[in-house]
C-alpha cells in the first residue's frame, strides 16, 4: 500500500499550485471556472489589461486560458512570459497560426470543445507532462 501511495505523490501535478487565469466572454468563463474549480484547481479571472500586466509580473499563474480573437490584445503581454497558453478558436485561418506561430508553448483547441479532451489538456499541461518550448500544439 505505501508504494502506491508513493507512486501518486509523484504524479502529483507540480503547478497544482499555481492558479489557472481564464480571459474569456462571461458565459464562458462562469462555465469554465466552475468545472476547472470542480476539478481543484486554483481559477482566477482578471477584469482589466493593467491588472494583468501586474499579476502576471507576480508568477502566479500555471496556465492562461483565452479565446482568439477575444484575448487577442493581451497576446503580446502573454508571449513575454513563459506561461503555457490554451487558445480557443471557433476555426483555423492564417492570422491565428501567424499568432500560434510566435508563442513559445501554446495549445489551440477549436470550438466547440470536447470538454474531456479539453480537462486532459489542462491536466496535462498543469501536471507538467506537457511542455512544448519554442512552439505550438493544435489539439
Amino acid at each position: 500500500m505505501q508504494a502506491s501511495n508513493l507512486l501518486r505523490l509523484s504524479v502529483m501535478p507540480y503547478e497544482r499550485d499555481k492558479t489557472i487565469l481564464i480571459i474569456d466572454e462571461s458565459g464562458f468563463t462562469r462555465v469554465c471556472y466552475a468545472i476547472l474549480e470542480f476539478e481543484g484547481y486554483g481559477v482566477e479571472t482578471i477584469g482589466s489589461s493593467c491588472d494583468l500586466a501586474v499579476r502576471m509580473n507576480n508568477n502566479e499563474f500555471g496556465l492562461i486560458i483565452t479565446s482568439y480573437p477575444y484575448g487577442a490584445f493581451l497576446f503580446e503581454d502573454i508571449k513575454k512570459r513563459d506561461i503555457p497558453t490554451i487558445i480557443l478558436s471557433d476555426h483555423i485561418n492564417s492570422d491565428l497560426i501567424s499568432i500560434l506561430e510566435n508563442f513559445d508553448n501554446s495549445y489551440c483547441m477549436i470550438k466547440p470543445l470536447d470538454y474531456r479532451k479539453f480537462m486532459s489538456l489542462v491536466k496535462q499541461v498543469m501536471g507538467g507532462e506537457l511542455n512544448i518550448q519554442g512552439g505550438y500544439a493544435i489539439v
